[in-house]
């Protein structure tokens, strides 16, 4: 574990320290996710999957759907989505 010692602007900012971003891979616009209980706060990195990439792997599954069983209709896209509704 690295320990380092940072402050906390008047704007409530934090600036993690040169050497734990180093270890930690860090990068700018990473997301973290903060947590915090009486005197402590854990600061966790948060991966979100990449839009674009989930989005593609979901293309090509319907891809592939279409592919093999045809195009789905309007009409049974519709009736699915209300049969889902209809389960919860």
């Amino acid at each position: 574990m690295t320990d380092e010692v940072t402050v906390m602007s008047v704007r409530g900012q934090v600036v993690i320290p040169k050497g734990v971003r180093r270890k930690m891979q860090l990068k700018p616009k990473d997301r973290l996710i903060v947590y915090g209980e009486e005197d402590t706060i854990i600061m966790k990195r948060l991966n979100l999957p990449e839009l674009k990439e989930t989005f593609e792997k979901i293309k090509q599954i319907a891809k592939e759907r279409d592919r093999k069983h045809g195009k789905l209709s309007q009409k049974a896209i519709d009736k699915e989505v209300m049969a889902v509704r209809h389960s919860h």
